[in-house]
């Protein structure tokens, strides 16, 4: 009787040493390789009419690639969840800081026309003459989200309709 010593499949222990690798520390750049490489070994094992083993590396492979895929599809749903909230939270501090710097230049031009044609406190001063002082006039000026500015009269500081008054932009008479 002659024991034949079966060959166990290159691509099967490879399979489980990308595994391995993926699963430890390579993440998908181990775990994906680890997948492929099984389902290669898998075929050439059942292939080869019983000449190769490995049956078990392959697998074995093929279990930790698709948990470490799974791993990395369940943490990057994690990270979504996580920053979602302050991408939205830092979009509306944006917005609202834009409009924060509208209302400063709105109020820095009304300052310079009541310098120039002496108004007094309480007095309304006309939308073109602050205009004057803008670089694109107060039409130039939009509220980033979508928020009418309105100039209030000399000694208030100008307002949007959805940030409010700024206190930043608030006079200190």
């Amino acid at each position: 009787m002659t024991d034949i010593q079966k060959k166990t499949a290159g691509i099967a222990i490879t399979s489980m040493v990308f595994g391995i690798l993926g699963f430890v520390c390579l993440g998908p750049l181990g775990a994906i390789p680890a997948v492929i490489c099984g389902h290669i070994a898998k075929s050439r094992i059942k292939a080869s009419a019983g000449s190769l083993n490995g049956d078990g590396f392959a697998r074995a492979g093929l279990i930790l690639g698709y948990v470490g895929i799974g791993l990395m599809i369940v943490s990057i749903f994690i990270m979504f969840l996580i920053t979602t909230p302050n991408f939205a939270k830092a979009r509306e501090t944006a917005r609202q800081n834009a409009c924060i710097n509208n209302m400063k230049q709105i109020d820095a031009a009304k300052e310079q026309t009541e310098l120039k044609y002496n108004y007094r406190e309480g007095t309304t001063v006309p939308d073109n003459q602050i205009s004057e002082y803008l670089k694109n006039g107060l039409s130039g000026l939009k509220c980033p989200k979508g928020g009418s500015y309105s100039i209030n009269p000399t000694g208030k500081a100008p307002s949007c309709s959805e940030h409010g008054e700024s206190p930043a932009a608030m006079k200190i008479r």
